[in-house]
């Protein structure tokens, strides 16, 4: 379905980007957690399982809210082919990553920025395919690879990636105020029984 921007579709939409970045936000910190404990107090499986759930967590509701943010780029709900949502999230990722390499060479940088070494001219071919996929089987679907694809392995060529991905949506979609943002039905959830006004005849 088509939409325009600020109409009910697109002030819906917004609501549904901001949840689906809060969950992906909530996915980091609980994963970058799991990693502290792996770094200083070694690994076990036990570790392992809780850094792999939050990891893949943060894979899926990261990769969910880039094709909401294709819907809106495109003010349409349909859903998206796999690729040109692959050729999206690539040309984001690219797009990202080049202005980092030149902010870092202009030295208009903050101070915590990585070195140059760190960021390539380039992010793999691959990437935006293994992102997809990894979301796929990781957590979207249950599949007999998941025991046999490696997320580590996925960790250390593609992290960076998906971190600047998750870095510059958090500028705008992460939560900024002390007060939870309202969300409508996703924050008027309740399992208490409420007494509901008497219907108009």
């Amino acid at each position: 379905m088509k939409f325009s921007a600020g109409d009910a579709t697109d002030t819906a939409l917004c609501v549904a980007l901001k949840h689906e970045f809060l969950r992906c936000d909530d996915a980091f910190n609980e994963f970058a957690q799991s990693a502290s404990i792996m770094v200083t107090r070694g690994e076990d499986r036990r570790v392992a399982y809780r850094a792999y759930n939050a990891y893949s967590r943060f894979i899926h509701h990261l990769y969910e809210f880039m094709l909401g943010a294709v819907q809106r780029e495109r003010q349409n709900t349909e859903k998206l082919d796999w690729t040109l949502a692959d050729r999206y999230i690539a040309g984001h990722a690219q797009r990202i990553l080049t202005s980092r390499r030149t902010a870092i060479l202009t030295k208009t940088s903050p101070s915590w920025e990585n070195n140059l070494s760190y960021y390539p001219e380039k992010i793999p071919p691959s990437f935006a395919k293994e992102f997809r996929q990894l979301r796929n089987i990781s957590s979207g679907h249950v599949k007999y690879e998941r025991s046999s694809r490696s997320l580590t392995k996925f960790y250390h060529e593609n992290h960076k990636y998906l971190y600047l991905l998750y870095h510059e949506a958090k500028s705008w979609w992460g939560r900024q105020a002390d007060e939870f943002p309202d969300l409508k039905e996703i924050t008027a959830f309740s399992v208490l029984l409420k007494d509901e006004p008497p219907k108009q005849p």
